[in-house]
């Protein structure tokens, strides 16, 4: 590959990374809501049930099928909601210290 397409390649790579890591900051600035540097569970409960606040729209912290747009939907209470997002706060927390550092929160979900 001639030299100057390594170095492109190596600019646009560089690029790519930046963004992707200033993307990845944002989100963990949009998580941690106290701005400590850690997540909390409940940090984590607000920021994951803002989606199913936004779909309630009779406020019954209910989502019935209509609500979730999937016609053959079962409904699913805000309880346990957080219940599947606990137990998904629980696996990323790999070191066990009920908090969620900025990797242990970016890593992929296991």
């Amino acid at each position: 590959m001639p030299a100057c397409m390594r170095a492109s390649l190596a600019l646009l790579l560089a690029l790519w990374a930046g963004a992707a890591g200033a993307q990845a900051d944002d989100y963990f600035s949009r998580v941690d809501l106290d701005g400590d540097g850690r997540v909390s569970l409940p940090e984590f409960l607000e920021r994951m049930g803002f989606a199913f606040g936004q779909m309630d729209v009779d406020g019954d912290n209910v989502l019935e099928p209509h609500e979730q747009h999937i016609p053959d939907a079962r409904a699913i209470t805000l309880a346990e909601h957080h219940e599947r997002f606990t137990a998904q706060f629980r696996r990323q927390d790999s070191n066990g210290d009920g908090l969620l550092t900025r990797a242990e929160l970016l890593a992929p979900p296991r």
